[in-house]
């Protein structure tokens, strides 16, 4: 007989990032489980591929998992929380001597500003929701993309020594131009495929030693995977090291005079880590991927519109590669990211206005809202 797994992880939702998760906590020796009920068929498919429970209720979902991470398109996560306290308030008619002993750790770990996160965790206290024995508001985010197994990565460098001002046959802008001119040509009898490119990979931890390749996950507020004297379960510490769960510590503020602030220890530093920090930190990182992909989108277009695409690629071939690569890496990969990514843009944009430490002053349409519209 296999060991006992670990603990049930509760993972919503089954999407690219979800089951990737998912994937990684199985191969570490956890149970995975889920709640497909209505979601498409891809979604269950992508659910069952990575050996997930399929369970029928959310209700069933919090009273088997120790922990649930929220891993949904930023526009349903709050709903996606709203789900979570309606299952508990059910769970307490059923059971008026409530069902769990310890607490349900409850980690959104979804692209949202710091003022929609802080409003989320607002819910479940208005609830009446006890964190002591129902759950406990985890702020989180996911730097990067989905996990997956290490994999040998091909490196596509632009050529230096091109003579002329026309994109290169091979390389980014061949990438490009080739996706471009196929799309225009539908008689073309060869077509490039831009998703399955192999570029240097950016905004992943590669990890020699266990063969994935893995994001970032800060979290931020006052509980913790790592904290040993909160954290009701014996695993906490593997679990945040399987998944590079890093708690915050926020840096003292610059403004205060008491130095004995600036010499505080990582304990006492704890008790300030407040939630909004984790999605702060991951909106002011997406600003340069999303921005840029944006910027990118723009610059392409308006090339092309005037007529010097080939021109302004083999430039950028020449005198900037790797911002080449960049570009190319989200641009050709956009499409069925961007309905996500404009919600995400506009948190981005909470995040640069709506934050009185900032000092944005938000006058009309931002920067990234525009971003958002292209």
């Amino acid at each position: 007989m296999g060991e006992q797994p670990r603990a049930k992880i509760g993972i919503i939702s089954m999407g690219d990032m979800g089951s990737a998760l998912a994937s990684i906590l199985i191969a570490n020796g956890y149970a995975v489980a889920t709640n497909c009920t209505g979601r498409s068929q891809d979604t269950i498919d992508r659910a069952t591929n990575v050996g997930a429970e399929l369970l029928p209720t959310d209700e069933a979902l919090i009273t088997q998992c120790d922990v649930v991470l929220s891993v949904v398109p930023p526009a349903q996560a709050a709903a996606t929380a709203e789900r979570i306290i309606a299952a508990f308030k059910n769970v307490h008619v059923s059971s008026p001597t409530r069902s769990r002993s310890t607490p349900l750790y409850f980690a959104d770990m979804n692209a949202i500003a710091p003022s929609t996160v802080r409003s989320i965790a607002a819910q479940f206290t208005a609830a009446g929701l006890d964190p002591d024995r129902d759950v406990r508001f985890v702020d989180g985010c996911i730097l990067g993309g989905p996990p997956s197994r290490k994999q040998q990565q091909q490196s596509v460098t632009g050529g230096s020594g091109s003579t002329n001002l026309g994109p290169s046959a091979t390389g980014p802008a061949a990438l490009i131009t080739s996706s471009s001119s196929s799309s225009s040509s539908p008689a073309s009898t060869s077509s490039t495929k831009p998703t399955t490119a192999s570029f240097p990979q950016e905004d992943i931890l590669h990890d020699p030693t266990t063969g994935w390749s893995c994001p970032l996950l800060p979290t931020s507020g006052p509980w913790s995977f790592t904290d040993t004297s909160t954290f009701p379960y014996p695993y906490g510490q593997h679990f945040a090291e399987v998944l590079h769960i890093e708690h915050i510590l926020p840096n003292p503020d610059p403004a205060d005079a008491d130095s004995s602030s600036l010499t505080a220890t990582a304990a006492e530093q704890k008790q300030t880590s407040e939630i909004g920090q984790a999605s702060a930190l991951k909106n002011v990182y997406a600003a340069l991927a999303k921005g840029f992909a944006a910027l990118s989108l723009l610059s392409l277009s308006t090339a092309s519109s005037l007529r010097i695409l080939p021109s302004f690629l083999s430039s950028l071939e020449r005198l900037a590669p790797s911002r080449l690569q960049t570009m190319t890496r989200y641009v050709t990969t956009l499409p069925p990211k961007a309905y996500r990514w404009v919600r995400e843009m506009e948190e981005i944009s909470k995040t640069f206005t709506d934050e009185e430490e900032v000092g944005w002053d938000k006058e009309g349409e931002d920067v990234f809202d525009g971003g958002g519209g292209v």
